[in-house]
């Protein structure tokens, strides 16, 4: 079954084309002692998902949380290595190199901040944790005058995940998507952890 997600967003019929088809999985984590993240997978979205980034943003909060907040070196670690263990950046799943993360400088050109969870690109949360690629963030303008907004894991050139920053609206991408579980209690928001295998 095709899980195609209808959003109204004022007045306008948007869809998400992230289908049941294109789901790999997902992993839990707990990076400290009062944080515990569930991390969802995704492959590559439709050609016709535009715009990519925006829609990725949509998705993932309409069904979780957000995309994924990897803001801490554990938390980029884990689903660096459940991509990895996954076999998640082969071409049947990621032809154009990479996964759609919640980091942007959408507001602010060249201020990168995790965005808030409501898909709008505006991020409101700066860190100093970093996972760069080399020459990156570097807002390329060569497919698009408005240069790279939106944040990707990035599986090209050998960078195995490091962060690029990438066009809005110009390749479709993966996904990570996150659910967020305060205080690590699965119980309260109806989550069973042993559903959930270690990232």
């Amino acid at each position: 079954m095709d899980l195609k997600i209808i959003l109204l967003v004022c007045g306008l019929t948007v869809v998400t084309a992230y289908s049941s088809s294109k789901y790999k999985g997902s992993c839990k984590v707990q990076f400290d002692d009062c944080n515990c993240r569930i991390y969802h997978f995704y492959c590559e979205q439709d050609d016709t998902d535009r715009p990519f980034c925006v829609h990725a943003h949509q998705f993932c909060q309409t069904n979780y949380d957000s995309l994924a907040v990897l803001d801490h070196p554990v938390k980029n670690q884990a689903v660096l290595d459940y991509i990895d263990r996954h076999s998640l950046t082969a071409s049947d799943c990621i032809r154009n190199y990479g996964f759609w993360i919640n980091l942007s400088d959408h507001k602010v050109d060249g201020h990168f901040v995790w965005g808030p969870s409501n898909g709008d690109l505006d991020g409101i949360c700066p860190s100093d944790f970093s996972n760069w690629a080399p020459g990156e963030p570097n807002d390329n303008t060569k497919k698009d005058s408005r240069g790279q907004d939106c944040v990707q894991l990035w599986y090209r050139r050998g960078n195995a995940g490091k962060w690029d920053d990438e066009y809005i609206n110009v390749r479709p991408k993966g996904a990570v998507c996150e659910t967020r579980v305060p205080h690590c209690d699965y119980a309260a928001y109806g989550l069973n952890p042993a559903n959930y295998v270690n990232c």
